[in-house]
C-alpha cells in the first residue's frame, strides 16, 4: 500500500471530528474500508484520520460519500417499511452494545472481552452509518417522510459512541497501570499492537506513543493502513486539507437564521477554560452531548463536520438556533475572538474582523 490512491483525490471532506483515540480510529478505518458491507461493497474505499492530542478528524472522498449515499437511498427504495426496519435495526444494535458495556463494567478486562467489545461495535457500525448518512441524500419529499423515523433512532443511539470511548479508556487505564504509562499513550496504539500486547505484554516505546499522541495521521485503503507521526504529519495533511479563502467559509444549512457574534473555538469542552458568554458563536469540529451547556449560551453553531442527523443539527432544530455544519475548515480558519456573521440562510460564515 502507498499513498498514490489518496493523492488522486482532490475532493476530501471531513465527515466527523471529536474526542476519539488513534486506537479507536485504527478499528474504525478497517471497518469502513473493508469490514462493513452496504449493498455488497465497503462503505468507503479510502479513509484518512488525523490526530492531535486526543482529538481526531475523519476525511473521505466526496465522490465516495455520494456513492454511499446513493446506495443507502436505493436500499429503502421509497418504502416506509424499509425505512422503519433500518431505524429499528440501529436501535436494536444500540441496545445490544449498551447491554454489553453494562455487563462488563466491573470485570477485569482481557483479550476475550476486548475482541467481543470491538465485534459489537463493528456490528453496530452498519446501521449507524446507514441512518446517519442516508438523510443527507433523500429527496425533499423523502426527507419530510422519513426524517422523524431516522432522527428518533439517531437520538436513541446517541450514547453508544460516548460509552464506546469510555469503555476503551477503561481498558487503556488498566494497561497503563500495568505498564506505568498514561492511558492517552496506550490509546495511541493501533489495534494490531494492542492485540499483540495481550500475547506478549509488549507495547511500542513510550517516545513513539508520545509522538503519535502529539500529532499523527492514518491512511486506510481496503482494510490496510499506513501510520505517520511527528514532523511529517503536516506535509501529509496537505493531501486532504482543502485550499480555502480566509474571509468566507461555506457549509450545509442545519437551521436557518442570521446572527453576528464572537467566535469561541472549543475543541474539547472539558478543557475549555476561557469565558463563554451568551450570544457567542460556538465553533468546533463536531458537537456531542457534553457541549450542551455551551450550546444553550451560543447564538449559533458552526462545525467542521456533520450532516442533517449530526448532534449539532438536531440540537439546532430543537433550540431554533442558526447552524452551519460540514464546513470542513472552520476550526482551521476561525480564531477565538474573531467577529463573524453566521448566515445560515445561505450556509456561509463571514469573518467581519
Amino acid at each position: 500500500m502507498d499513498l498514490s490512491s489518496f493523492k488522486k483525490h482532490t475532493d476530501w471532506v471531513k465527515v466527523w471530528s471529536g474526542k476519539w483515540s488513534l486506537h479507536s480510529c485504527s478499528q474504525f478505518g478497517g471497518e469502513w474500508t473493508d469490514g462493513n458491507r452496504i449493498s455488497g461493497d465497503s462503505a468507503y474505499g479510502l479513509v484518512v484520520y488525523t490526530h492531535r492530542k486526543g482529538i481526531s478528524d475523519c476525511w473521505v472522498s466526496q465522490a465516495e460519500k455520494d456513492n454511499l449515499g446513493d446506495r443507502l437511498v436505493t436500499q429503502i427504495n421509497g418504502d416506509s417499511h424499509n425505512a422503519k426496519k433500518l431505524a429499528d435495526s440501529l436501535k436494536e444494535h444500540a441496545e445490544r452494545v449498551l447491554l454489553f458495556f453494562k455487563q462488563n463494567e466491573d470485570k477485569k478486562l482481557d483479550a476475550k472481552i476486548y475482541e467481543e467489545f470491538w465485534k459489537n461495535i463493528a456490528d453496530y457500525y452498519i446501521p449507524h452509518l446507514s441512518v446517519k448518512y442516508i438523510v443527507d441524500y433523500l429527496s425533499p419529499e423523502g426527507l419530510e417522510k422519513y426524517l422523524p423515523i431516522f432522527e428518533e433512532a439517531r437520538l436513541y443511539s446517541e450514547p453508544v459512541f460516548r460509552e464506546q470511548e469510555n469503555f476503551m479508556e477503561r481498558i487503556a487505564e488498566q494497561v497503563g497501570k500495568e505498564k506505568g504509562i498514561a492511558k492517552e499513550l496506550v490509546l495511541s496504539t493501533t489495534k494490531e499492537e494492542f492485540r499483540a500486547y495481550f500475547k506478549s505484554a509488549f507495547l511500542p516505546d513510550k517516545s513513539v506513543l508520545e509522538e503519535r499522541f502529539g500529532q499523527s495521521i492514518q491512511f486506510f485503503e481496503s482494510g490496510k493502513s499506513l501510520l505517520f507521526s511527528g514532523l511529517q504529519v503536516s506535509e501529509m495533511e496537505k493531501i486532504v486539507l482543502p485550499k480555502v479563502g480566509i474571509k468566507e467559509i461555506k457549509g450545509q444549512i442545519a437551521y436557518k437564521g442570521n446572527v453576528r457574534g464572537i467566535v469561541r473555538l472549543v475543541i474539547d469542552p472539558f478543557k475549555y477554560n476561557a469565558p463563554f458568554e451568551k450570544g457567542d458563536i460556538l465553533v468546533t469540529g463536531m458537537t456531542r452531548p457534553e457541549f450542551l451547556p455551551l450550546m444553550e449560551k451560543a447564538a449559533a453553531f458552526v462545525t467542521d463536520a456533520g450532516g442533517i442527523l449530526s448532534h449539532a443539527a438536531i440540537v439546532a432544530r430543537e433550540m431554533k438556533k442558526p447552524c452551519v455544519i460540514g464546513t470542513g475548515v472552520a476550526t482551521k480558519i476561525l480564531k477565538d475572538g474573531d467577529t463573524v456573521e453566521v448566515d445560515a440562510d445561505k450556509g456561509i460564515v463571514r469573518i467581519i474582523r
